[in-house]
């Protein structure tokens, strides 16, 4: 059995001026409305991670769509490193989406990316990422690339 702890934003909107998100498929990139990037504690290991994320849409709306990203969080020291999922280096990746739920409920699905690479140069003490990733979901035939430039919103 596995857990995590999902956050999903209360206002369509939420992020740190100057973040970008944004991600694509096949066509023009999409933009975040809400990015995040933290340092947290992520109980399947017991250990620290610095998290990166981006969603459009709400729950409210039940539009929701966003892509998790966290990796081992490894000190203070400066972080220039590719990761690729299944190398033993614990990137974890994986995407959320409304779906449809009963009256008064309101339904996400999680599903962790079957293939993920994460590039990153992150600098705890100024706290900024710069990152470009892609990762398959093969079972939603998901196939997304894309760049994020953040500040932490946890500092």
């Amino acid at each position: 059995m596995s857990s995590r702890d999902m956050f999903i934003p209360q206002k369509k909107k939420i992020q740190a001026e100057g973040n970008q998100f944004l991600w694509h498929f096949n066509d023009p990139n999409t933009v975040a409305e809400s990015t995040s990037f933290h340092k947290g504690y992520f109980p399947p290991t017991g250990e620290y991670s610095w998290g990166f994320s981006g969603s459009t849409g709400s729950g409210d709306e039940e539009n929701f769509f966003s892509f998790l990203i966290m990796v081992p969080y490894l000190g203070e020291d400066v972080l220039e490193y590719t990761y690729k999922l299944g190398d033993g280096k614990d990137l974890h990746f994986s995407h959320t989406h409304s779906i449809p739920a009963p009256p008064g409920f309101t339904g996400f699905r999680v599903v962790d990316a079957d293939d993920a690479e994460l590039s990153i140069r992150l600098d705890p003490i100024k706290g900024t990422v710069q990152g470009d990733f892609n990762a398959t979901f093969k079972t939603y035939r998901l196939n997304p690339n894309g760049t994020f430039k953040l500040k932490r919103d946890d500092q």
